[in-house]
């Protein structure tokens, strides 16, 4: 591997591997190829340096030895590295956060793309200070617009906060459940009303987390989808529950 792949050769590839997946198995199987590229990336990184003319004549099992070692999990302060290389450079670490940040956008525009939806028709991308426009009935004649804020794993006080400027609704992939505070739950609760729009989440976070969000504006992000859709041809987000309409 000559450089890291980027989002879009890893979201085709993840589509390949399970063509019939959903959102979230799409997200996890994007999540699991960054990781193995990374391994693969430290371990070409390592042959390349153990292939330098100062230690090529070294025995083979010395070799051997030095990328095992090199390659074992290491403790940093409080923080736990994959291996002594991430340790020591951040390098990787800093295409990995962008590229994973992609990856998200480009699993929830595939939600998009699959119900019909069409960049430049109906949605536009990284506008408005925001990752995606929902436009009613269209980009070019729109009457009525909505913006979504696309998240990844982790939800963060700052990404909260954030929300109340450059988002409609919020959807993302957040795995951690001990992040819903009763305080990051009323402030998007609070926002989400005031735009009409939801905070979309896995169905396992979102069924851990039911007892404190009875009544609130979060929805499985299952539904984004079918949302926007709805959205685009009748201008309202539909409350499935009890199958009226929130006006735009």
């Amino acid at each position: 591997m000559k450089k890291f792949p980027s989002a879009k050769q890893i979201i085709e590839e993840a589509k390949r591997k399970n063509p019939k997946a959903d959102i979230n198995q799409l997200h996890a199987i994007t999540f699991d190829l960054i990781k193995k590229y990374r391994g693969v990336y430290y371990q070409n990184k390592i042959k390349d340096f153990l292939l330098r003319p100062s230690l090529a004549r070294l025995p083979k099992e010395i070799k051997s030895n030095i990328e095992s070692e090199l390659l074992k999990p290491i403790k940093g302060g409080n923080i736990i590295y994959s291996n002594f290389m991430e340790e020591v450079s951040r390098r990787i670490s800093q295409v990995f956060q962008p590229i994973s940040g992609n990856l998200a956008e480009l699993c929830v525009e595939k939600e998009l793309i699959d119900v019909g939806l069409k960049q430049g028709i109906n949605y536009q991308k990284k506008k408005e200070h925001t990752d995606l426009i929902i436009y009613y009935p269209n980009f070019l004649r729109w009457k009525k617009k909505h913006r979504v804020e696309v998240k990844n794993v982790k939800l963060r006080e700052r990404a909260t906060r954030g929300f109340q400027f450059d988002g409609d609704s919020i959807i993302g992939f957040f795995n951690d459940p001990s992040e819903f505070t009763d305080s990051n739950i009323r402030i998007i609760n609070e926002q989400c009303k005031k735009t009409d729009g939801y905070c979309y989440i896995p169905p396992v976070t979102l069924d851990r987390i039911k007892d404190k969000i009875k009544n609130k504006r979060f929805k499985s992000n299952k539904e984004f989808a079918s949302d926007m859709e709805k959205f685009v041809k009748t201008g309202v987000i539909w409350a499935a529950k009890n199958l009226r309409y929130i006006r735009m």
